[in-house]
């Protein structure tokens, strides 16, 4: 349910907000109680009117899970007249009868491009003390945004999505280092996020003694991702490729990367399996655009791991036709192979953001990944 006053006094939005929370009570069926309880700061910020309704839609469907203020900033564009005005409204979820209704609220600011400077410093003002502040900035050039330079000194995240960078790799050089201050916000990128089901098949490969023996013997890996528009976006490949650098301490090279029209290749080195303490033996990975096919969702398409030294082997999880499923594929040279197709989500927006805002501390396992990605990013960027 959504109950929405027109357009407010920006001296006034406090005062409305309250009128808002005390018609919701009186209005509720057979004397249901509402709740009012807020667990965060939520400020997002939009650069057309169709991604202002999209983060709307994503503002009231977080509300069971992270009943939230928040607070939406809308680029208008040139001054139409109006430099500033702001309407707010209660976001709340029909429940069964005699189960207390949770509500959270949002306020918009729509404000002219010349006007953004002084929105800014009304989100500020509006946020709720005492309670965590994620700013979400979808778009291209999101480390860049004013906002953020505005609200850096009181943010606690700051959440991303590097599939929509324009320039990905100065951006996850840059994400890297603000995620490593000390005194920064920790940064969460969806990208990332939807990495999660990708990760755990990898991983339960060797979580059976007698594949377990395999993950120190990769040399070769192969990252495929999806690139159906053609944007040449290898971020997503790279955040995969960080983490199992980072997770199997395996070292890039000097010349870490080289690159031949789409092809990225990574250099690394890992300790040699069974010749000595100190032999290393060289691993190469290999970012692939996929082919161009209209509609092609974004995202990764498969991943191949080989052991080539000794015994052979191969694992890999594909993507099929149907995006909520991936098959899994472990063969030992010798052995018959293992096949199981598993069920995975597709990744909505509010489900991602919803699993990083139950972060309450920086996630070490990006930050190490994120880190590592950000080194073959700008060894790339050169």
């Amino acid at each position: 349910m959504m109950t929405t006053s027109p357009s407010v006094d920006l001296t006034s939005i406090e005062r409305e907000l309250r009128q808002i929370w005390k018609q919701n009570a009186a209005d509720a069926p057979g004397g249901q109680a509402v709740t009012r309880a807020l667990t965060l700061n939520l400020v997002a910020k939009a650069g057309d009117p169709v991604l202002a309704e999209q983060i709307s839609a994503l503002f009231q469907s977080l509300t069971a899970g992270h009943p939230h203020r928040g607070i939406l900033l809308v680029d208008q564009g040139r001054n139409d007249g109006v430099d500033l005005t702001a309407f707010v409204q209660a976001n709340c979820l029909l429940t069964a009868p005699g189960v207390p209704q949770v509500c959270g609220e949002q306020v918009t600011i729509r404000a002219a491009t010349a006007a953004l400077g002084r929105a800014a410093s009304l989100v500020l003002a509006l946020l709720v003390p005492d309670l965590p502040v994620a700013l979400y900035l979808p778009g291209p050039e999101p480390l860049g945004d004013p906002l953020l330079a505005r609200l850096r000194g009181i943010l606690d995240r700051l959440i991303v999505d590097s599939a929509d960078f324009t320039t990905p790799a100065p951006g996850l050089y840059d994400m890297a280092e603000l995620n490593d201050l000390a005194n920064g916000p920790a940064v969460s990128d969806l990208s990332w996020t939807r990495l999660t089901a990708w990760r755990e098949l990898t991983a339960q490969f060797f979580d059976t003694r007698p594949l377990l023996p395999h993950l120190r013997r990769i040399d070769q890996i192969e990252i495929i991702y999806a690139d159906g528009q053609r944007q040449h976006n290898p971020s997503q490949a790279l955040l995969l490729a960080g983490w199992l650098s980072a997770s199997l301490g395996w070292a890039p090279l000097e010349d870490a990367v080289s690159q031949e029209g789409d092809l990225i290749r990574l250099h690394l080195r890992r300790p040699a399996v069974g010749i000595g303490p100190n032999a290393i033996r060289l691993v190469t990975i290999d970012l692939k655009p996929g082919p161009a096919v209209e509609g092609d969702m974004v995202g990764l398409a498969a991943l191949n791991l080989r052991a080539l030294d000794g015994m052979r082997a191969e694992f890999n999880v594909v993507r099929t036709e149907d995006p909520t499923r991936i098959r899994t594929t472990a063969h030992v040279a010798g052995q018959p192979a293992i096949n199981r197709i598993a069920a995975v989500d597709q990744g909505e927006t509010a489900a991602l953001l919803a699993a990083e805002l139950q972060l309450r501390s920086r996630d070490r396992t990006f930050g190490a990944a994120l880190r590592t990605a950000a080194t073959f990013a700008r060894r790339l960027q050169g």
